[in-house]
C-alpha cells in the first residue's frame, strides 16, 4: 500500500511504494503538501502494477512519473544527469564566489566526474557511496596530499549536500566515506633576527610592510598585501584588519618598528592600499606572491626548508606562513593565553569569537611589547 513521510532534514514529502518487482522503493515527491504526496505515491505503485503486468516498458513509466510531477507540483521529478547538475552548480558558485573558489570546485569536479567515467552521463541519483569512494581512492592512487583529498571530498559533499536537501537526491552518498587520516606538514618559524634580514633583503618598501605585517600582526599573505590605510588607528595604536578567509575583524596593537616603518611610508600618501603594487598580484604561480618572498629568504641567505611533502609536491617549511607562526610562538612565549592567541590568528571556535575584553587588550599590548626590537626597515 503506496504511502509518504517526512524525513527528517528535507521539507519535501517521500513516496513509499512497492515497485513492479516486488521491491520497496522511496522517492521524493518534491511537494512539501502531505494530500498532494500521497496521490504522488498511489499514482506511482499504479504505474509499477502496469509495468508487472507487462503493459508498460521503462521509458514510459519515466513519462507517465513526470507528468504526474508536472500536473501536481508543476516541476520535472526526472534526474539531471550528473555532469549536467555538478556543472549546473559550478555556474551558481561562478556567480556568487570568488573566481579563486570557482577555479578549485571546478578543477575537483572535474577530477570527480573523470572517476566516474560514463556514469557521469547518468541521473544524479544513481550516484552511490562507491563511486565516492572510489574517487577518493583515485586521489590517494595520484599521490596527493590527505589534506588535498579531503578538500576534495568537502568541495563533492558540498554540492550533494544542497542535492539532498532540495530533494534532488533520497541521501547523500558522500556522507557515508569515511576521511582519511589528515596529515599537515610543519612549518618552521623565523626567529627575529632573521625576520631583519628578510626586510633588509625586501627589494621594495612595500615588501618590507609586508613583511613586517606578517611579522607583527600574524596576518595572511593576502591579508597583508590588501591592507589599507584605513586599517592604521593611530589613535588606538592599533591596526584593525578583516580576515578574508574567516571574515573575522581582528584588531592588533601596533609595535614600535611596524609603527616607525608605517610612519616612514606614509611620506608616499595616506590613501588607499598600504602596498599598491603588490595588492594587484595573485599569491600562486611563477610570478605570484609566494614565490617573490621565496626569492626573498634565498636572497636574505636563510635556508627555505623545501622538502618532499606529504603528497608529490615538495613543501617549504620556511614560506610567508611562517611569519604567522612565528608571530603565534612570539605571543606564547610572552605567556598570552591560547583563547586569545586564536583570537589574533582567527582561530577561534565561534564561542570564543567575542569581542576583546580591556583585560585581553592590556596582555596583548604587553605582549607586542616584549617582542624584539631590530633597527628600522625603512630604507
Amino acid at each position: 500500500m503506496a504511502s509518504v513521510v517526512k524525513r527528517e532534514k528535507s521539507r519535501f514529502w517521500t513516496a513509499c511504494y512497492t515497485n513492479h518487482d516486488g521491491r520497496q522503493l522511496k522517492k521524493s515527491t518534491k511537494t512539501t503538501d502531505k494530500n498532494q504526496a500521497l496521490e504522488i505515491a498511489i499514482r506511482y505503485e499504479r504505474t509499477e502494477r502496469q509495468a508487472a503486468a507487462g503493459t508498460l516498458i521503462s521509458n514510459q513509466i519515466k513519462k507517465v512519473s513526470n507528468e504526474l510531477s508536472k500536473q501536481v507540483t508543476g516541476d520535472s521529478i526526472m534526474a539531471a544527469a550528473t555532469d549536467v547538475y555538478l556543472n549546473g552548480w559550478l555556474d551558481g558558485v561562478r556567480a556568487r564566489a570568488k573566481p579563486s573558489t570557482h577555479e578549485r570546485y571546478s578543477s575537483t569536479v572535474k577530477l570527480f566526474l573523470a572517476s566516474l567515467g560514463e556514469k557521469a552521463q547518468k541521473p544524479i541519483t544513481s550516484i552511490t557511496p562507491r563511486d565516492v569512494e572510489k574517487f577518493l581512492n583515485s586521489r590517494m592512487d595520484a599521490k596527493v596530499a590527505p589534506k588535498t583529498a579531503i578538500v576534495d571530498l568537502k568541495i563533492i559533499n558540498i554540492v550533494f549536500h544542497k542535492a539532498d536537501k532540495f530533494g534532488d537526491i533520497d541521501k547523500n552518498p558522500v556522507a557515508a566515506v569515511r576521511l582519511p587520516k589528515e596529515v599537515s606538514s610543519e612549518r618552521e618559524i623565523f626567529t627575529p633576527k632573521e625576520v631583519e634580514k628578510l626586510v633588509g633583503a625586501a627589494p621594495t618598501h612595500e615588501w618590507q610592510t609586508v613583511i613586517l605585517l606578517g611579522y607583527f600582526c600574524g596576518a595572511r599573505l593576502m591579508d597583508c598585501v590588501q591592507m589599507k590605510w584605513e586599517n592604521i588607528q593611530p589613535e588606538k595604536n592599533q591596526l584593525e584588519y578583516e580576515q578574508k578567509k574567516t571574515g573575522k575583524m581582528v584588531p592588533v596593537p601596533l609595535h614600535l618598528n611596524l609603527l616607525e616603518h608605517l610612519n616612514f611610508i606614509s611620506t608616499f600618501g595616506t590613501t588607499g592600499f598600504l602596498c599598491p603594487k603588490l595588492a594587484s598580484k595573485i599569491t600562486g604561480g611563477r610570478r605570484g606572491l609566494s614565490e617573490g618572498f621565496k626569492r626573498i629568504v634565498v636572497k636574505a641567505g636563510i635556508d627555505p626548508m623545501t622538502v618532499k611533502g606529504k603528497g608529490l609536491r615538495k613543501f617549504t617549511k620556511r614560506s610567508f606562513h611562517s611569519l604567522r607562526h612565528t608571530f603565534n610562538s612570539l605571543l606564547a612565549n610572552a605567556g598570552v593565553s591560547e583563547e586569545v592567541r586564536r583570537k589574533m590568528t582567527g582561530h577561534a571556535s565561534p564561542m570564543m569569537n567575542q569581542k576583546y575584553t580591556h583585560l585581553e587588550s592590556d596582555t596583548l599590548k604587553k605582549a607586542m611589547d616584549s617582542f624584539p626590537v631590530f633597527g628600522s626597515g625603512a630604507k
